[in-house]
């Protein structure tokens, strides 16, 4: 089985470590990090320099955050790029994805498109828990064939959960949008226990008692209580404007009141 990677950031590296059974190839043209294995079959092929044939590509670029009107969108440039220049039986966008487009691009492509939502980070919140599922979305039978791959890296007790491209786009911008609140919602707390003088940790340990509530996410940074990472920047303003979120809106100026407040006593 031939697999590549494309994009070798924090997503690209931790899916390597991840589907390392699979033996997969990198490409990364912004790092130069290539190790693909050009095995052209004719000398017209070498000329058109067209790329190998895989059986799964897994795209980790970046879609970031840009302005496009009124409103801001995920910029998914390059992951249309990886389809239009690659060759692959199955595509696996790990990137995430704005609502829909997952489905647009299986249509106007022709291509066999799974959308994948991956869960790794750069901080202890995000990569000290054992994520031992895997959500694919398109095709039943894409994802079936993804999931025969993918089992081969994981032991039975891994799960995996066959939705639609537009369930699993939205449960990804959910899962951060429901950290962007829990961070927020204690922050807030902070700020409460400070006017009346309490402790926060003291507070916290009590609050987190209750079995109903998990821990995760719930320390406060008393020099940065707020939420400041390359994904929620991105992910939380791109579905509170475009699907005019009005709680998301409102937690995302209570998190900008606090970057400024915080920063300006800096």
């Amino acid at each position: 089985m031939k697999v590549l990677i494309v994009g070798y950031g924090t997503v690209g590296k931790n899916l390597q470590k991840e589907i390392f059974a699979l033996n997969p190839e990198i490409y990364d043209k912004y790092t130069g990090i290539d190790t693909r294995k050009h095995e052209w079959t004719t000398v017209q092929d070498k000329i058109q320099k067209l790329d190998y044939y895989y059986d799964i590509i897994f795209i980790c670029v970046d879609t970031p955050l840009k302005q496009e009107g009124e409103h801001e969108i995920l910029d998914t440039t390059e992951v249309a790029n990886v389809i239009n220049e690659h060759n692959a039986d199955i595509y696996v966008i790990k990137s995430t994805m704005p609502m829909l487009l997952t489905s647009m691009m299986q249509i106007h492509s022709g291509k066999h498109i799974v959308y994948s939502p991956e869960y790794y980070g750069t901080t202890p919140h995000s990569n000290n828990f054992d994520f031992n599922f895997t959500i694919l979305g398109g095709d039943k039978s894409d994802c079936i064939k993804v999931q025969q791959a993918l089992q081969n890296c994981y032991d039975a007790r891994h799960t995996f959960h066959i939705t639609d491209t537009k369930t699993a786009e939205l449960a990804k911008l959910m899962e951060n949008a429901w950290i962007a609140t829990k961070v927020s919602f204690c922050n807030q707390f902070y700020e409460l226990s400070k006017a009346f003088n309490l402790n926060y940790e003291e507070l916290r340990e009590l609050f987190i008692l209750d079995p109903r509530v998990n821990s995760s996410h719930t320390f406060v940074y008393r020099d940065h209580p707020y939420w400041d990472t390359h994904c929620l920047n991105k992910d939380v303003p791109y579905i509170a404007d475009n699907e005019n979120a009005q709680l998301l809106k409102s937690i995302i100026e209570f998190n900008n009141k606090q970057k400024d407040k915080y920063k300006k006593d800096k």
